[in-house]
């Protein structure tokens, strides 16, 4: 069914309209049940890392290891495999490029600019949880030029890994999700009810519930703010500039730029991280953060910084909101 589109001035137009560019849309609320469902799918590769560790994968059986690939190929794609089939044969409509993921030039100028505003959060978060006493400085690895090249080469692998796993989490919320809200009661709700699903979400997921599999993060309302306040600025970010690569990148660089460089561990995870520059977080809580497996975006300094980020992105949307509306001549 069609729907009347609500596209507010000073955002991209094109990104909204997309939503609306098939044959129908979906209903905002079947719309949010759909976006559990279809990451179900995220579990398919579980039987064959299963079969992959029966074989002893980790002895180096072929067999096992070639299981083992798989396995993670199927868990990184499938959760993809849902939503192009409702698009493709519901919608009717294009499954990348409709929903903030056009291929182009414009997807590494997003992806620099989200890594590197995620590199500037993970130094702000460092800087404010030392001025806090919550984190200290514990050293700089001396490594030599091989191992040090090892590793860079490993962070760049994981970072590719990550942005393909979180792709769809972006395309489902920051993406088809909001689309489909906004185009229905505005680009306002868009922002807080996608967000809001995509909060409840990390904390109850009906996958992990049902299938007993898997495991969600503990819902402490600082990680829940802070997630909150995550997804308002992504969607406001994704409406400014039209796709979803700067969402996916600060998404995925938050994560695992602080393994790397500058790292920031726990005194459970400072031997696993391969960190040049070490920053230590010795006592972990919700509130100073590495309580949980969210990353930086823990703790009570990501709060901080994350709020400065909502109001700088809102307030780029109404600059532009307001220079998009013309004003009105004298005398007219």
């Amino acid at each position: 069914m069609s729907v009347e589109q609500r596209v507010e001035p000073g955002i991209r137009d094109a990104f909204l309209s997309a939503g609306a560019s098939g044959r129908r849309t979906t209903y905002p609320l079947l719309a949010v049940v759909l976006c559990q469902v279809f990451y179900i799918a995220v579990f398919a590769g579980a039987p064959l890392s299963g079969a992959a560790e029966r074989m002893g994968a980790a002895e180096g059986s072929p067999s096992g290891i070639a299981l083992g690939v798989l396995g993670q190929a199927a868990t990184l794609l499938a959760p993809y495999v849902p939503l192009w089939l409702w698009l493709r044969y519901y919608e009717r409509r294009s499954f990348f490029a409709s929903t903030g993921f056009r291929f182009g030039r414009g997807t590494w100028r997003g992806l620099a600019a989200g890594l590197g505003v995620a590199w500037l959060f993970a130094l702000g978060w460092i800087g404010v949880s030392l001025a806090a006493g919550t984190v200290r400085f514990a050293g700089v690895g001396a490594v030599p030029a091989v191992e040090a090249a090892a590793t860079l080469a490993i962070g760049v692998g994981m970072l590719l890994l990550r942005i393909v796993m979180i792709g769809i989490e972006e395309q489902l919320y920051r993406g088809w999700l909001l689309q489909v809200i906004a185009l229905r009661w505005g680009a306002v709700a868009g922002v807080l009810a996608s967000s809001f699903f995509f909060t409840l979400w990390h904390f109850f997921f009906i996958g992990t519930l049902l299938l007993s599999s898997g495991r969600s993060h503990e819902p402490h309302w600082v990680l829940v703010l802070n997630i909150f306040l995550w997804s308002v600025f992504a969607a406001l970010w994704t409406l400014r500039s039209g796709d979803l690569w700067a969402a996916t990148g600060f998404h995925a660089g938050v994560l695992i730029l602080p393994i790397f460089l500058p790292t920031v561990a726990t005194p459970e995870t400072v031997e696993e991280y391969p960190g040049l520059v070490v920053f230590l977080i010795d006592a972990p809580t919700h509130y100073s953060g590495g309580a949980g497996f969210a990353g930086l975006f823990e703790g009570l300094p990501a709060t901080a910084l994350l709020a400065l980020l909502v109001a700088a992105a809102g307030a780029a949307v109404y600059r532009s909101r307001r220079s998009a509306v013309p004003s009105a001549r004298p005398g007219r």
